[in-house]
């Protein structure tokens, strides 16, 4: 007879149940504190093998999106509209018309020739920014990273190249200067750039760029498009003449250009326009060099009153303001700028995202067999559905 056998019954018992009871006390302790692995949580990802999850910290292996610029193009490929098409009509029900078909600029896309820029210093790390160590979620999105998104989209959608410039601070003058010079810059490389500031954007994408060109009539000889500003203080320049905005440019690569560019960029130094040096830090730094000087006095001698094809003065009702500014005149109709109401961004971001999809989605849940079922030629009875009576 055993040692065990000698013990009373209750305490065999208890013998028996007490390594139960210690594995149980184990696993709920380490349930509770995590010490033992839980099931891990699914991992989204764009179709790559290892399932590199969406959600990450820089650094980490990047999710692969390589097709997403094609997912972008195909939902909007019904919207866009064809780069000769004749009329168009904006948001407030205008109807925007293209000079005849001999006269236009652009009749096939520029694709990869034109560029979309965008240009800052500021680091964008925080939460809710562009270069944030997560990604961004909708609910946080600041409205810098939606107007910066909204380019990008805009390029993805035609078909263009998209860079944003992480530009480095001027030591003697304002960060606003940088634009100027990598405008400069990268229309070497390009055919033709647009520069937006964040608070600038396509209010409605799906118009290319091609069509813009041929409806403002931007040949080949035009050096550099801008809007003009709202009329009025403190909007004029040396001369009593509205200022342009340089918060969205438009130019076209060629020498001239480049030797623009250059005058423009060298103004405060007083080499060429004594004065110009005010404009360095003082508002609107670049903006109001351009305006005061710069337009009056390029390629040795030129003046945009003298040769008005090669800077073309764009509508600010067009390609300036917003809808609650229009009493100023300016409210946007291709191109919103959101001087007042940066924030903004934010919803126009947000309609061109649905703007595009919700007619897609309407069509593919109900216009599609499949989906809907008809029952409107029955009747129903208790609980039964019963066919009309002839």
């Amino acid at each position: 007879m055993t040692a065990l056998q000698n013990l009373p019954q209750s305490w065999r018992r208890a013998l028996f149940l007490l390594p139960v009871l210690v594995i149980t006390l184990v696993l709920a302790t380490g349930l509770y504190n995590g010490s033992i692995p839980k099931p891990p949580i699914p991992k989204v990802s764009f179709g790559d093998s290892d399932s590199t999850p969406f959600h990450q910290k820089c650094g980490d292996r990047p999710p692969t999106v390589d097709g997403l610029p094609d997912v972008i193009r195909a939902l909007w490929a019904p919207l866009v509209v064809p780069i000769t098409a004749p009329k168009f009509t904006t948001l407030d029900g205008v109807d925007k018309h293209l000079p005849p078909p001999e006269q236009l600029v652009h009749t096939a896309p520029l694709g990869k020739r034109v560029l979309i820029m965008d240009i800052d210093n500021r680091d964008f790390t925080e939460n809710g920014t562009i270069f944030s160590e997560h990604l961004p979620t909708w609910d946080n999105l600041g409205s810098p990273a939606a107007g910066f998104l909204s380019h990008y989209l805009y390029a993805m959608i035609h078909g263009y190249s998209y860079k944003f410039i992480r530009a480095p601070k001027y030591a003697d003058r304002a960060p606003h200067w940088s634009k100027v010079i990598f405008t400069k810059e990268m229309v070497k490389e390009y055919d033709i750039v647009v520069m937006l500031d964040y608070d600038a954007m396509f209010v409605t994408p799906q118009v290319p760029l091609e069509w813009l060109l041929n409806y403002w009539k931007i040949g080949p000889e035009t050096l550099v498009a801008m809007a003009e500003d709202p009329s009025g203080d403190p909007n004029w320049d040396i001369r009593h003449k509205v200022n342009l905005n340089s918060g969205f440019i438009i130019a076209q690569a060629g020498e001239k250009t480049q030797r623009l560019f250059q005058d423009w960029a060298e103004c405060p130094e007083e080499k060429r326009y004594p004065g110009c040096a005010e404009w360095k830090d003082r508002p609107f730094h670049e903006q109001s060099a351009f305006s005061s000087y710069v337009r009056y006095d390029f390629l040795d001698g030129f003046s945009i009153d003298t040769h008005p094809e090669y800077i073309r003065m764009l509508p600010c009702k067009e390609a300036n303001g917003y809808p609650e500014v229009r009493d100023c005149g300016c409210w946007g109709q291709f191109v919103r700028h959101y001087w007042g109401h940066k924030t903004e961004t934010n919803q126009e971001f947000n309609h061109h995202i649905m703007n595009a999809i919700t007619p897609l989605l309407v069509q593919a849940a109900y216009r599609q067999p499949g989906h809907v079922e008809e029952f409107r030629s029955k009747v129903l009875h208790g609980s039964q559905i019963l066919d009309k009576a002839p």
